[in-house]
């Protein structure tokens, strides 16, 4: 690996982007764990859930087909040693409860089925019989996320945060275009339109005093337009709160930059600046869904550009370390893979000379965080994974950050 400074000057991008390093001898920022791709995993075994078209909520019908299944794998995140659980509501929208057939053996309250629900995910419910779901049920069982989710770290008798994950409009379409951008209809193309809807998901939790208050986080996930990004900020802005929240975005394409073509330092502009909205301002940003062969020349990337958003709000020198957000990471562990929004599949793909890695995914990741940390420039890290990353890989992940005094075990 190269150093850090080399590495900043050479990052990707035909020009050189310098940031003024602080190198740490000791990292001293403070490290959370956040868990990983739970649709995936219950992909795999042991659940070998399998999705299809016929269940638009993807992980989220398990809300309705098996909860147990869902806090199974919670539990198992938090044995891992994660910090921060994110909910089962990823995909969830009333679109796509509207779209989703009950299941004549499942009655609106979810709790009630206790199988693994993989046959009930396979057929999502579908049959001559059934019929959709109403709003109030999408409102219920959307809420049930939080306190499934809360109630791993309860079981495991050790404090915890939740996260409410909160995906993209486009994850929430068929076939889905979180990876795109493609958005349809032509209102979700602009900053309103997806407002509005992202308003409108929020109000489902934040209408429920009690749910909205067990909320440690709202996480908006896998964004790949500025649009979004600029929509999300106005939409937090009603919620005048001091709910910590976060926006992550998805670099899928062979550049560095998101899919509708925005390169980094106007979409950290975006996301912190106050010349779009004028509204709050994020805990964190980051990256995630994404190859962790790009990580570290987009967290570099970010950096200048989080510098460069500061200067141009004439912070004062002194104060740099109170403006800067957390650091929010979570990469595929999908190396060679790609996702296929129409099949539904893996599909390998041929990476080209020079991009793939040679170190196992929670050594590279380790080593993306110790030297983030040197630099001395975030308030602090959120590291977790996105796809394909199991209970193991973020238990292998600890380990390593604990051998390196980059963690320090927060709720042992």
């Amino acid at each position: 690996m190269i150093g850090t400074e080399a590495f900043a000057a050479r990052v990707f991008t035909g020009r050189d982007v310098r940031v003024p390093f602080v190198i740490n001898a000791m990292p001293s920022l403070p490290v959370l764990l956040l868990d990983g791709g739970l649709g995936t995993c219950l992909e795999s075994k042991p659940y070998n859930i399998q999705f299809s078209a016929a269940t638009p909520l993807w992980a989220s019908h398990l809300l309705i087909s098996s909860p147990q299944t869902l806090l199974e794998l919670h539990k198992a995140y938090v044995g891992a040693g994660s910090d921060v659980i994110l909910t089962a509501t990823y995909q969830a929208s009333l679109e796509g409860f509207a779209a989703t057939r009950r299941h004549p053996s499942i009655d609106s309250d979810p709790s009630k089925s206790q199988g693994n629900g993989a046959e009930l995910a396979k057929d999502g419910g579908s049959g001559s019989k059934s019929e959709s779901y109403s709003e109030e049920d999408a409102f219920q069982t959307m809420r049930s996320a939080v306190p499934l989710a809360r109630k791993a770290f309860s079981i495991a008798d050790r404090p915890g945060e939740i996260a409410l994950s909160l995906g993209a409009y486009g994850a929430t379409m068929r076939p889905s275009a979180e990876y795109t951008g493609n958005y349809v209809p032509e209102e979700m193309n602009t900053s309103e339109g997806l407002a509005r809807w992202h308003r409108q998901r929020l109000e489902v939790f934040h209408s429920d005093a009690a749910i909205w208050r067990d909320v440690d986080y709202v996480a908006f996930e896998t964004l790949p337009v500025l649009a979004e990004v600029c929509a999300i900020r106005e939409a937090m802005s009603q919620y005048n709160s001091d709910k910590k929240w976060w926006i992550s975005c998805v670099f899928p394409n062979d550049d560095l930059n998101l899919p509708d073509g925005t390169a980094v330092s106007d979409l950290v502009d975006a996301m912190i600046g106050g010349a779009h909205t004028g509204g709050q301002k994020p805990w964190g940003i980051g990256i995630n869904c994404t190859s962790i062969t790009k990580l570290e020349s987009l967290i570099v990337l970010f950096e200048a550009a989080v510098m460069a958003s500061i200067q141009n709000s004439q912070a004062q020198a002194s104060n740099l370390q109170q403006t800067w957000p957390w650091l929010v990471v979570y990469p595929d562990v999908a190396e060679g893979l790609v996702y296929n929004t129409v099949s539904q599949t893996w599909d390998a793909v041929e990476k080209p000379c020079g991009t793939k890695i040679t170190s196992s995914w929670d050594e590279e990741v380790a080593m993306i965080v110790r030297r983030a940390s040197e630099r001395a420039l975030w308030k602090g890290i959120l590291v977790g994974g996105c796809c394909k990353t199991t209970p193991d890989h973020i238990a292998r992940l600890r380990a390593r950050l604990i051998d390196q005094a980059l963690y320090n075990q927060p709720h042992e």
